[in-house]
């Protein structure tokens, strides 16, 4: 609580020294290179024109945090709370205004990721080398996105070759347990055509026994311009992977694994005629997961599940203010037993959709703008559902905006909370299960000056029918059922400041409370309290020297909540991370970098109960670009 406290005074710091920096710099127009961000409206808009609850981490970005795939990238920003069972490929959630995992959206060039039998996505097979940016969407996309976008939207933006992108560019790193990322980007684009190829590896022993981690990827992009407004593109990855699992402290395994095997095809045509913006696709996608049994009773695997997804996209845009989209898209999910040969399960699910929004500006009000939207969902597993939406922003002046936005949202229930098979731990699907359902609100306040930035968005969300597993002590069995209604309520600070061009810094601070109305009992594994600080110096006297020190504290984060057998709710440990990344451009072409994490060596905390963390690493790395 002491360290809380201390942070909580760093914040108030900030936030004076935020106000004097207004007053000094008064409202002075931002001359850094305008912000795009496509995912909310599906066009590419400023993203000082758009609502408070957004977010853009960029390629630089990106290569600052050293990351090597999507989990590393989210860790950290506004809003999100990240957890894994420990080491690399070992199971990911992500938290979104107290939503959970199922409940957050997460596509790849628009193309939705999520697994539908667990409802989650495996941010481990999403390479840092192959993301150009990604956008997150802070609270509910359902309106524009459909099912899962309970909490937020995280739409990774792939890269693509343009006459600026570098032809060749190779990186290696190596760290503690033997860890290497290692990959290469070609690129090559003239006026007609553009080819980019991004092949990866990332291997390491783990620090634990069992958790090794072995991967091999390749992303790729094709476009050709057709003629001036015109375009179609072809992207792609294959990602396979073997990896341990070690278990839990209290169940550990020392030959548990499992193999995974994805991959997807995506054709793309964009098209502008005269006043109209033209959007087509279609896209196949192959998820292979081979899991091998904890006590390997019965040799290296057990079990095998596979999901195909294709689907056909197509939206019209008229002059930026109106667009239509309609969507067809097919899941298949089969289980199958690979010691029996008997297969579990079999099962599709068919989606037809349609949306329509508009980008209102008023002549009579000219810093008013109105985004409304409606969608309408039709399927084989849980009939209609219509879904309207409306997001507002009203500019106080060309620095300040406030805005505001209310929306349904709504997340269907996966394939394993339907028709997961019946077995001898007693765990059965309920066929019968109602999507849940909600609706969600948020308002917020953004100042975006030459030097400082800072924002303040307040949200909450109302939830029902939420799926629970519940024991039933007449049938003895464990089945998913629609009981729960939640609330979840908070509000998330951003705040950056260019002191000079040698210092600057970055604080965000989300406060969650989110609880289950009917039982008044805190949700699983959601901080309460998270708090984010990123220092930056560039020392003018060492050019090209770079360095960044990250902390990270997160508080009050419940496992396991109050019941009849535990009289009181248990928490995770409240842990502070330390960590600092030194970038030397040694010549134009190349970089070295190296990072230590967890300086402090807190080896006591966990992000998932009974699966630990590890202590203090170091990893250091060459990027080669020309």
């Amino acid at each position: 609580m002491r360290k809380f406290i201390s942070l909580l005074a760093v914040l108030s710091l900030a936030v004076s020294a935020f106000t004097q920096t207004v007053i000094a710099a008064g409202y002075e127009e931002d001359e850094n290179e305008e912000v795009l961000f496509l995912s909310l409206t599906k066009t590419a808009e400023p993203l000082r024109d758009l609502t408070t609850n957004l977010t853009v981490i960029t390629e630089e970005e990106i290569k600052e945090k050293s990351a090597k795939n999507l989990g590393e990238i989210i860790e950290g920003e506004l809003g999100i709370s990240y957890k894994n069972n420990g080491p690399l490929g070992q199971t990911q959630s992500v938290f979104m205004r107290g939503a959970s995992s199922a409940q957050t959206l997460v596509l790849i060039d628009g193309r939705r990721v999520n697994d539908v039998a667990l409802g989650t996505a495996d941010f481990t097979a999403i390479p840092a080398n192959m993301i150009e940016r990604v956008e997150i969407i802070r609270g509910s996309g359902a309106a524009v996105y459909g099912t899962g976008a309970f909490g937020g939207v995280i739409n990774v933006i792939t890269k693509k070759a343009t006459p600026l992108t570098p032809n060749v560019n190779p990186y290696f790193s190596y760290g503690t347990f033997n860890t290497i990322n290692a990959g290469i980007t070609g690129a090559y684009a003239n006026d007609v055509v553009s080819i980019l190829i991004a092949p990866s590896m990332l291997s390491s022993d783990g620090y634990r026994k069992n958790s090794f981690y072995d991967s091999k990827n390749i992303f790729g992009k094709i476009g050709i311009n057709l003629t001036e407004n015109s375009e179609i593109v072809l992207s792609g990855q294959a990602y396979n992977a073997d990896i341990g699992n070690p278990g839990s402290l209290s169940y550990p395994s020392e030959t548990a694994k499992q193999f995974e095997d994805n991959n997807y095809l995506k054709l793309d045509y964009n098209t502008k005629i005269e006043d109209f913006k033209i959007q087509v696709s279609g896209y196949n996608a192959n998820y292979t997961r081979k899991a091998g049994d904890m006590f390997d009773a019965w040799g290296a695997y057990f079990d095998k599940y596979n999901t195909v997804n294709t689907g056909v996209k197509g939206s019209v845009n008229y002059r930026d203010s109106i667009t239509l989209g309609v969507e067809w898209d097919k899941s298949e999910f089969k289980q199958k037993n690979l010691i029996t040969e008997i297969e579990d399960v079999n099962k599709n699910r068919e989606t037809l959709s349609g949306y329509i929004q508009a980008f209102l500006t008023f002549d009579s009000v000219e810093k008013l703008t109105i985004i409304p939207t409606l969608r309408g969902d039709k399927s084989n597993d849980f009939g209609e559902i219509v879904t309207p939406a409306v997001s507002a922003i009203y500019k106080l002046n060309d620095n300040m905006k406030i805005s505001g936005n209310a929306s349904k949202v709504w997340n269907a229930p996966t394939f394993n909370q339907l028709y997961y098979p019946a077995n001898s731990w007693g765990y059965e699907g309920n066929p019968n299960l109602k999507p849940e359902k909600g609706f969600s609100y948020d308002l917020g306040f953004e100042y975006t000056g030459t030097k400082a930035a800072f924002a303040i968005t307040g949200f909450y969300i109302d939830s029902q029918d939420l799926i629970n597993w519940e024991f039933d002590p007449n049938t003895y069995r464990t089945t998913p059922v629609n009981i729960d209604k939640a609330k979840q309520y908070g509000c998330e600070i951003g705040f950056s400041y260019d002191m000079s061009k040698e210092i600057s810094y970055k604080i965000n601070y989300t406060y969650t409370r989110a609880e289950n109305v009917e039982t008044k009992q805190t949700l699983t594994y959601v901080p309460m309290h998270k708090f984010n600080y990123v220092l930056t110096l560039k020392p003018t006297s060492l050019e090209g020297l770079k360095l960044t020190f990250d902390a990270g504290y997160t508080a009050t984060t419940a496992y396991q909540v109050k019941s009849a057998s535990n009289p009181e709710n248990l928490y995770l440990e409240d842990y502070l991370l330390l960590n600092i990344r030194a970038d030397y451009q040694i010549m134009k072409y190349v970089s070295l970098w190296a990072k230590i994490d967890n300086l402090t060596n807190n080896e006591t905390y966990q992000l998932s109960y009974d699966y630990p963390m590890t202590g203090v690493t170091g990893t250091a790395g060459i990027d080669i670009k020309f």
